[in-house]
């Protein structure tokens, strides 16, 4: 691609690992919303979002639950915005995700989580936004601003902004150090994806490119991924596109595989790794080409996508989204899409 035709969106993406280091500089922020939580001691945590961030709120569960022992759940906006009703806030922590900080159901939660004892963070990209004025502390995503209708780098700001909280609150996880290679492990992710765009991933694209549905898989903590990939191919590309956590695949939606449908499959290193590749035989076995995007444990596979991922399993959907999000890119150009302006949407998204 000459410099001209670069995209917006391909520029943003290559700004994520400067984003995630930004965050780590301002580390000074995340101490003192953690000092915040740790003088409260909430019992248990529910996080309010829309969209894309919704899917970083899903992370959150996984790695908030694993890491601190604290139950977590999706907030319903519409439980305050529309049914009106009045929910036992104390001893909560909320937190409320929003790149733009505007959509009004998510400061209403907001507002009523605050006035009925909650803790209340909001993680957003706009430190001057309504949510960030109704929140007790505010964390901020540090990406700068983001011209793309198809939210990336803010994406996995959030994701950097979760962990660096939760790694304030549990110095004792490594998670922290980890946090801290992952500027560098995001490079090395984007090259090797580059690569292979350039080589095997040609024909990935072309299928993708030439269908109207797809399937994305995984599970744990890229179920997170998964969900994400699948929305940046409905939004940015025009496909149908559904995300599965591979337990629930096998009850049922397996029987959506076949050799029209392209298959996606997000492969962490490890235990959880191992029951992604059941997925992937069973849809190779309904006639499927799966694409499978990994580290270390996927390099042998000749029609795998391998990427530099962390060491830890935990930090592996900060990494393991970005070569989604170029193949998303690559796939829209390919259909003669501009990823940068999808018809019909716009950046920011109101609900209430």
């Amino acid at each position: 691609m000459t410099p001209a035709a670069v995209t917006r969106m391909r520029r943003e993406i290559g700004q994520i690992p400067a984003t995630v280091e930004r965050i780590l500089a301002g580390a000074d922020e995340v101490e003192a919303v953690a000092s915040t939580i740790r003088r409260a001691a909430p019992r248990w945590v529910t996080i309010a979002a829309r969209g894309t961030s919704d899917h970083a709120a899903v992370y959150a569960q996984y790695l908030i639950e694993t890491q601190l022992g604290l139950p977590t759940g999706l907030a319903k906006p519409s439980v305050t915005t529309h049914y009106g009703a009045t929910l036992d806030w104390r001893d909560g922590l909320l937190l409320a995700i929003s790149q733009s900080g505007r959509s009004p159901d998510i400061v209403a939660v907001t507002e009523a989580a605050r006035a009925g004892g909650a803790i209340t963070i909001a993680i957003t990209n706009e430190d001057g936004s309504p949510l960030a004025a109704a929140a007790g502390s505010v964390l901020r995503c540090h990406a700068g601003r983001e011209l793309a209708v198809p939210a990336t780098k803010t994406y996995v700001g959030e994701l950097a902004v979760v962990v660096a909280l939760v790694a304030a609150l549990r110095p004792d996880t490594g998670l922290h150090a980890a946090l801290a290679a992952v500027p560098d492990v995001l490079r090395g992710a984007e090259a090797a994806t580059e690569r292979w765009l350039e080589g095997p991933g040609a024909a990935a694209i072309d299928l993708l490119a030439g269908s109207d549905r797809a399937l994305v898989v995984s599970r744990g903590f890229n179920l997170a991924t998964t969900l994400e990939l699948a929305l940046k191919l409905k939004e940015t590309c025009g496909l149908f596109a559904e995300a599965y956590s591979t337990a629930d695949f096998a009850h049922g939606p397996v029987i959506l595989a076949g050799a029209d449908i392209p298959a996606l499959a997000i492969r962490p290193d490890g235990p959880l790794g191992r029951e992604v590749d059941d997925s992937v035989v069973t849809i190779e076995r309904r006639g499927g080409r799966p694409i499978v995007i990994g580290g270390d444990e996927v390099r042998d596979r000749t029609d795998a996508l391998a990427v530099p991922v962390p060491a830890s399993e935990a930090l592996s959907p900060l990494t393991l989204i970005l070569p989604g999000q170029l193949i998303v890119e690559a796939t829209a150009r390919r259909r003669g899409v501009d990823p940068d302006a999808p018809v019909g949407l716009g950046k920011v998204t109101l609900t209430r």
